[in-house]
């Protein structure tokens, strides 16, 4: 038995507007899957979905002038993995959620590696920067600050296969860190003085809580630019640096004033992470801070902030 189906116009409009509808619908709720650009030399990717941590990070694009800015650099950090992603704004029109003009991204990372693995309450970073493509701005050259948006996470207590971090739904960070930017430059001691091409950092690490501490890593993260080192405990109190002792470890970290998105200036903020299964509590600790004095080469954040480090 042969069946015919007749269509005349009216009908395969109605099936075309229901096909167009399905398309604008998937459209809404694509997410990117985050390939970073760079990330921990020491990690090789495992494919197994059930080994990896998946950080969904929703932007808000209505705080951000696509007009301007046509690439978002978003830099990210877990568990003693760094990534670096750029999402091109323009070409990610088709994935914007149209309901609440926002884009997602999906930042995956190793559950575990040689030092450490991801546990409920351990904490990463996203942080997100503006590129303006033409407009590049060195040391040299007068410039506002960066829009930019932070934010640090704890793995939830519900499952460490995933978590949730907003980015640019406020600019109460942005605001913060503009205040101080437009106060300081306006002083005399940024118009009299030479302009650093170098930014010092020291992190502080508190080891009190397990002397016998073997690894660690630590990170450190300012206007995009991130380094992680992998410190062996034991030899760093061998060799008795002046900063580091039994109770605390003092780790040095230099960045160059340029970066991709712009000088680094007074009001920036800059994260410290550190990392290691061998620490009671929380495997992965982090800390913020915002640079109020570009002249400071010696500027000391605590990634494990306690009563003990203040």
């Amino acid at each position: 038995m042969t069946f015919i189906i007749r269509l005349n116009l009216f009908d395969l409009a109605l099936i075309s507007i229901l096909l167009l509808s399905i398309s604008l619908y998937n459209a809404n709720y694509l997410p990117i899957d985050a390939q970073p650009s760079d990330q921990n030399s020491n990690k090789k990717e495992d494919k197994n979905y059930g080994d990896i941590t998946t950080i969904k990070t929703k932007i808000n694009l209505n705080n951000i002038d696509i007009k301007n800015h046509d690439q978002l650099k978003l830099v990210s950090y877990l568990n003693g993995e760094g990534h670096t992603t750029y999402i091109d704004l323009e070409k990610s029109k088709n994935k914007i959620n149209l309901i609440d003009n926002s884009l997602t991204v999906n930042l995956k990372f190793n559950k575990s590696n040689d030092i450490s693995q991801v546990k409920f309450d351990d904490e990463y970073y996203v942080c997100g920067y503006l590129i303006d493509n033409d407009k590049f701005v060195t040391t040299n050259t007068k410039s506002d600050l960066t829009l930019y948006d932070c934010d640090e996470g704890n793995i939830s207590l519900t499952s460490t296969d995933k978590d949730t971090e907003k980015l640019f739904y406020t600019l109460k960070k942005f605001s913060k860190s503009n205040i101080i930017y437009k106060t300081k430059s306006s002083s005399s001691q940024f118009i009299t003085k030479d302009n650093p091409k170098e930014i010092k950092l020291r992190i502080d690490v508190p080891i009190h809580d397990n002397k016998n501490i073997n690894d660690m890593f630590v990170v450190a993260m300012i206007k995009g630019e991130y380094q992680i080192k992998q410190i062996d405990v034991q030899d760093e109190i061998t060799k008795g640096d002046k900063k580091s002792n039994s109770e605390r470890l003092s780790i040095p970290f230099t960045f160059s004033r340029d970066t991709e998105v712009g000088p680094i200036e007074q009001g920036d903020m800059f994260i410290a992470c550190v990392t290691s299964d061998e620490f009671p509590g929380k495997n992965s600790d982090c800390e913020k801070r915002i640079i109020t004095d570009l002249f400071n080469t010696d500027q000391p954040i605590c990634a494990r902030y306690d009563t003990y480090c203040e």
